[in-house]
């Protein structure tokens, strides 16, 4: 299994990993449609992306069954959170910005 930094994921790769993260947190695989809608975007393109961040290790894809984050995937996804979390925090205790 690769690990990867923050760094190593580009912004796109990161929204995909979110919309993943938040679509699945019930439990069950995202499906590709879902993804699509989520991030405003072709169902082809997502189903390519998909196939991409299988052969990375971030997430398990089925066709027809959906998508799955693999545990490098969770992992990744949960410090991409964390960190927009923290800058968030910042953001509003310190710089006087809104939640919203």
């Amino acid at each position: 299994m690769t690990k990867y930094l923050a760094a190593d994921l580009s912004r796109s790769v990161e929204d995909y990993l979110k919309a993943i993260y938040h679509l699945s947190e019930a439990g069950n695989a995202a499906s590709t449609t879902a993804i699509a809608e989520s991030l405003d975007l072709a169902a082809p393109s997502v189903t390519g992306m998909c196939k991409r961040l299988a052969e990375a290790g971030l997430v398990e894809h089925l066709p027809y069954k959906g998508v799955t984050l693999t545990r490098d995937g969770r992992h990744a996804a949960l410090r991409m959170l964390r960190r927009h979390r923290i800058i968030e925090t910042y953001l509003v205790a310190f710089l006087g910005y809104s939640w919203d």
